[in-house]
């Protein structure tokens, strides 16, 4: 290099030993997440950390000097290469192919070509160089403003957005203040030699972003998974309580819920039971089929509902029989309800049927007052229902 632009040696092995670590730190969160752009970005750090390597060993020794600025010249570029597919791959796109590698030849021509057409003085070299090294950053700018943005995706968008801008100003600024350099035959500022400190300070900002982007994509997939299995979860839970023919609470369900309701209210509790039985159901199904038999109690089922409050139980006690809790209502009060259900099953259409069919169901009601636990009055409203099909055969 000549005095135009000689970078600092310890500024430059101070950029080689952050580089380092953040190859370290990217291809250990890489192995964590499996994220294909991260899987790019780790690769262009080590690219990154092996052209600077051999920029200062280049320095450090004159024998070595052409083939580290090849070495130093292709890295830059392929890192420049692997960050855009990183970014391609994050924004949605297509990712690179094997049929793509070719891509890589012309980065490594120009590495070769370019410090023997600059000659020794190296300021057509920096120009050159300092612009294709800065389009890098700014097309992956631009890759990064068309990614679509989630809420876990911003804040680290940003943050590459930022880098990648401060970057592209960092390399493009260079175009004016070489050509300054030429007219004037001595370098415009001294700032050059400190530029590795600058080039770090950006390339952690833009690790930084491109953590923050990963780790926010995680984030949103954990998010979205937690949601998903708590959705499954209550889908579960419903379907282990509900019976899925005619959506009514299932006979497992029926002590965890009546008895909790009971245990909080103690001996305030009062209503009814309602015990409910299809009559004739095999007949049903022996006529026109097992569908026509479902379809027959969730037909028993809807009426049911349409006799009783939102707030009442509704179980599937059994094939055929449905038990109703009624809390807060007098035994009168329950029958009246009950009253209109055999004139809501006449005239019922069901499956497999060309002809409505009148259908018709037992009731049997007992108020809680009348016995000493759930049981006892379940039994008593299941003794109440028999007693209503025996006087419906006689009738």
């Amino acid at each position: 290099m000549n005095q135009f632009f000689r970078p600092n040696l310890v500024a430059l092995l101070a950029q080689a030993g952050g580089t380092a670590l953040l190859v370290a730190f990217s291809v250990v969160l890489y192995r964590a997440t499996r994220s294909r752009p991260l899987g790019y970005w780790a690769l262009a750090w080590v690219s990154l950390c092996a052209a600077v390597t051999a920029l200062w060993a280049g320095l450090e020794s004159v024998w070595a000097r052409e083939p580290a600025i090849f070495v130093y010249l292709s890295g830059e570029y392929l890192f420049g290469y692997l960050l855009l597919a990183g970014c391609w791959s994050y924004a949605g796109w297509p990712g690179p192919s094997r049929r793509d590698l070719w891509l890589v030849v012309p980065g490594a021509l120009l590495a070769y070509w370019l410090p023997r057409e600059a000659g020794p003085g190296f300021n057509f070299f920096c120009l050159v160089h300092t612009l294709v090294y800065g389009s890098f950053f700014f097309i992956g700018l631009e890759v990064m403003r068309s990614t679509p943005i989630t809420s876990g995706r911003l804040p680290g968008l940003r943050v590459m957005q930022i880098a990648l801008a401060l970057l592209t100003l960092d390399y493009f600024q260079f175009a004016p203040v070489f050509v300054v350099s030429l007219f004037r035959g001595a370098p415009v500022t001294a700032y050059w030699q400190y530029l590795p400190l600058y080039d770090l300070f950006f390339q952690v900002m833009l690790m930084f972003g491109m953590v923050m982007v990963v780790t926010g994509d995680i984030r949103h997939d954990l998010e979205v998974a937690n949601r998903n299995l708590a959705q499954a979860r209550d889908n579960f839970a419903a379907m282990a309580q509900i019976d899925h023919l005619t959506s009514a609470l299932n006979r497992h369900v029926f002590h965890s819920l009546v008895h909790s309701r009971q245990g909080a209210e103690r001996t305030k509790v009062s209503g009814c039971v309602a015990m409910i039985d299809v009559d004739d159901l095999k007949a049903v199904n022996d006529r026109y089929g097992h569908p026509a038999g479902d379809a027959a109690i969730r037909a028993v089922a809807s009426a049911i509902r349409a006799c009783i409050r939102a707030d009442d139980l509704l179980f599937r006690w059994g094939g055929d029989e449905f038990l109703v809790v009624l809390f807060g209502v007098s035994e009168t009060e329950a029958r009246t309800r009950f009253d209109g259900l055999a004139a809501r099953l006449q005239r019922t259409t069901l499956s497999g049927t060309s002809t409505a069919v009148d259908l018709s169901a037992a009731v049997g009601v007992a108020a809680f007052a009348e016995a000493t636990s759930f049981d006892d009055v379940i039994a008593l409203a299941d003794a109440m229902m028999y007693g209503a099909k025996r006087r419906q055969l006689v009738t």
